[in-house]
């Protein structure tokens, strides 16, 4: 597991903010800068939680004055503390002194509890902290829809579950396998053996699991992620003993329930698969010095089996005949099928997790703030300035300027629209975002003149474009500019013109052509035509890069000579 897995969540977790696992897992592994101090801090903002990072001069006094929980920088990771002991004061009140004389430190590193003395926790930590605040707007963000699609898909599992079990119940019925005992025990530890198998699968493919993390820590030397991941971990490097046994197991209660005469055969393969828990113990021992509680569990249930095999005579000898063989060879199928599909299933179900680093990976190139300036000055540079087009959303004053040629009937446009204004949402508007109309043919610019007079009405008014709540002091309430955009996109083209007849809006401001002659100009000047179009302080923003990715270059300042050498070899080319 790599450095500040689960920090976030588990913070989350601890300030009892909303959220949902998925989401924010997902949203976790897949953030630039999930493994440094600014990373943690933007997505905690983005969760609406307030914090600030500092450094603690004196980590022996000051740590007992942090309050709970924080995130402490220890050696080159990061722990949650949730809990340290009260100020050394307090502890001399006590009858019985505390571990280490100062207490001890309680804190999560990679998804598990620890508690060391104070003094072997200050050694490690470097003394800088993350100090964390919530606020009635600490929230995930879209936790709704997250919320719902959770629900949804507990549901579903929760179906597929009662499914499983009708399924299994009326099987174990109609065969009145509940009367014959040594069946009913089998039918359980089979079980038993396939949830074991699914956390060691879970385990295979790196996926977070609290029982799973608990029943590996049962000793004190014993890490199952070192014994999975070891050579000797999958059968001739092609099968992962944890795929062959949840196929054993599976394969077993299949059996048991639909063709119990076959225990007697289901008897004789335990019996070849014994030899393996020996060789599992063995090498756990000898090679890897590391025990697999998961695995010695399942070693367990092996020997169970065996046991209850003998205790109810089902170890019998087959008489082969016709009816014996066509019995083995389909017993072997079922095995066969079952641990093969689970060997080509698991991997593709690993790719999820295989995507969510690879995406990873390629939002910290994108989001280094040197890669990204020395792509987008590769881009072509156009002349562009706020007295091109007074449409403006965001901080007008932001280093990062954006600049949209869009289309009030074009649909990518309305869609363009929508991801605009998350992204103003997530910026807390700390971006510029300039609309330059564009339109189809002369017969649509109609609808260009009302949007700009619907922005140059709302500016006469003196509202604030963020802030839909404002009222004129004509005595109005118009909608926002933003709103008016967004409306517009949504139900405005069906609508046409009667979408702007209750705005009170004089199209005979000189004004309105003036605004729409300049948004013209630009267009012939740049000769730019696809829409939408989105420049970033200039340039054209770069083929492997989408609107959303802007968002990590909120202080993002173009170097002008870059600008310059671009336009320069424009001018040379014509």
């Amino acid at each position: 597991m790599k450095p500040g897995q689960n920090t976030f969540v588990a913070l989350l977790d601890l300030l009892e903010v909303k959220h949902t696992k998925a989401f924010s897992n997902r949203y976790f592994n897949e953030h630039p800068h999930k493994y440094n101090l600014f990373g943690i801090s933007k997505m905690l903002s983005d969760y609406g939680i307030e914090n600030a990072g500092t450094r603690i001069a004196d980590k022996e006094k000051d740590l007992f004055n942090i309050e709970c929980p924080f995130i402490a920088h220890t050696g080159s990771d990061f722990a949650v503390v949730y809990k340290t002991p009260e100020s050394p004061e307090r502890d001399l009140e006590r009858e019985t002194p505390p571990l280490g004389g100062k207490g001890a430190i309680h804190y999560l590193w990679k998804g598990r509890k620890i508690e060391l003395p104070v003094e072997k926790f200050t050694q490690s930590w470097s003394g800088v902290v993350l100090l964390v605040e919530t606020t009635p707007d600490s929230i995930e963000p879209g936790y709704q829809v997250h919320r719902k699609k959770e629900l949804l898909d507990t549901a579903q599992k929760a179906i597929l579950a009662l499914s499983g079990i009708l399924i299994f119940g009326i099987a174990y019925l109609n065969h009145s396998l509940f009367t014959h005992l040594g069946i009913s025990l089998l039918l359980l530890i089979n079980l038993i053996g396939i949830y074991i198998c699914y956390l060691l699968v879970l385990k295979q493919m790196h996926i977070h699991s609290q029982y799973a993390d608990k029943i590996c820590s049962l000793f004190k030397q014993s890490d199952c992620n070192n014994v999975l991941e070891s050579e000797a971990a999958k059968l001739w490097g092609v099968f992962g003993w944890s795929e062959i046994g949840l196929g054993y197991f599976s394969a077993n209660v299949s059996l048991l329930l639909f063709l119990p005469h076959t225990v007697s055969l289901l008897a004789l393969i335990n019996i070849m698969a014994l030899p393996y828990s020996f060789w599992s113990v063995w090498y756990q021992k000898v090679k890897a010095r590391q025990w697999c509680p998961l695995c010695l569990i399942v070693q367990v249930l092996l020997w169970g089996i065996f046991i209850l095999n003998i205790i109810f005579d089902f170890i019998r000898l087959p008489v082969f005949d016709w009816v014996c063989i066509k019995e083995v060879l389909f017993v072997g199928c079922v095995f066969t099928g079952s641990i093969l599909g689970f060997n080509l299933l698991i991997p593709k179900l690993s790719k999820g997790n295989g995507i969510e680093q690879v995406r990873q990976e390629i939002n910290s190139l994108k989001a280094n703030e040197k890669i990204f300036e020395t792509l987008l000055a590769q881009q072509t540079q156009y002349e562009v300035s706020h007295a091109d087009s007074q449409i403006l959303f965001g901080n007008p004053d932001a280093n990062l300027q954006i600049t949209i040629l869009t289309n009030p009937f074009c649909n990518p446009c309305a869609r363009m629209h929508k991801r605009v204004e998350q992204l103003l949402k997530e910026t807390k508007g700390e971006v510029c975002v300039q609309y330059i109309l564009s339109s189809f043919n002369a017969d649509l610019e109609y609808a260009n003149k009302y949007l700009i007079a619907a922005w140059l009405k709302n500016r006469h008014c003196g509202l604030d474009p963020q802030s839909p709540e404002n009222t004129c002091h004509c005595g109005l309430d118009p909608q926002s500019p933003e709103r008016i955009f967004t409306n517009w996109f949504e139900k405005g083209k069906q609508l046409k013109e009667a979408f702007f007849s209750d705005m009170r809006l004089d199209m005979a401001n000189p004004e309105i052509e003036t605004e729409f002659q300049k948004h013209n100009a630009w267009k012939e000047k740049t000769q730019i035509r696809a829409t939408p179009t989105i420049l970033v302080n200039g340039c054209k923003l770069p083929d492997n890069y989408k609107i959303e990715d802007l968002r990590y270059f909120t202080e993002f300042e173009l170097e002008q000579r870059h600008c310059e050498e671009r336009s320069d070899e424009a001018i040379q080319k014509k």
